[in-house]
């Protein structure tokens, strides 16, 4: 029996709560996905540049697309959190803002 994949964007957002940040952004750079953790204004990277042609980057560019759609929820630390995903263009590229919202 084949296990599950761990998501992409649960251990993004994981990492962005554990540091007090309300916004995820990932945007384009080079062949990489950079990823950043924002409070207010104020971004800092989280430290994770993920090769843009590796699995983990399709996966995380398919969960954006479909938050999307339809955000999600995710449960950290016994709290519940609303993902919601906005698509924005960053210079001819498709970027993502998800807003970390606590239920």
């Amino acid at each position: 029996m084949a296990g599950t994949r761990e998501s992409v964007v649960d251990r993004l957002v994981v990492q962005a709560i554990a540091g007090g940040a309300k916004t995820l952004r990932i945007e384009y750079d080079e062949g990489y996905e950079e990823v950043s953790a924002c409070q207010g204004d104020v971004g800092v990277s989280i430290g994770c540049r993920i090769p843009s042609s590796s699995e983990d980057a399709k996966s995380l560019r398919a969960e954006l697309y479909a938050m999307g759609k339809h955000p999600r929820r995710i449960d950290v630390g016994g709290r519940t959190y609303e993902l919601r995903c906005q698509l924005y263009d960053s210079f001819g590229e498709d970027a993502f803002e998800v807003k970390i919202r606590r239920l």
